[in-house]
């Protein structure tokens, strides 16, 4: 038998062992973290789609008269709204042909989908919209 001069190369079966434990930790820590992170910009993406979507419908009902019949109707009519962002503002408006809101997330049917991947609910008697998501219906 050989005695250990402290040259041996490679790993043995403990550096291997305490190599696993160190990568289980951080796993432990660092996924836990990134779905927090990840729950918080859903969060808060779909407070600026609920606003953005209920800003069309306050536009559509301003210059319509009503509320729309669906979400869909606020994704397929343009509106023609002017516009200064022109390269000569003292030239006069420019005129911007747009639809009252840009599509978001659609699923395969073209109803609109919040950021968790529920419907938004609407109420056009009303005009209300809200998420379907359990935990964020208001």
């Amino acid at each position: 038998m050989g005695t250990w001069s402290g040259n041996a190369k490679g790993l043995t079966i403990i550096d291997a062992v305490i190599v696993l434990c160190l990568i289980g930790i951080l796993i432990g820590v660092v996924i836990p973290k990134y779905q927090r992170m990840a729950r918080e910009a859903q969060e808060a993406a779909l407070k600026i789609g609920l606003a953005n979507i209920r800003s069309s419908i306050r536009l559509f009902r301003a210059l319509n008269e009503r509320n729309p019949k669906s979400l869909n109707e606020l994704i397929e009519k343009s509106v023609m709204l002017p516009s200064r962002m022109g390269p000569d503002p003292s030239a006069g408006s420019i005129f911007l042909d747009e639809n009252y809101l840009a599509a978001q997330a659609l699923d395969a049917h073209g109803r609109l989908v919040d950021p968790f991947g529920s419907y938004y609910e609407y109420d056009p008697v009303l005009g209300a919209v809200k998420s379907s998501t359990r935990g964020f219906e208001n």
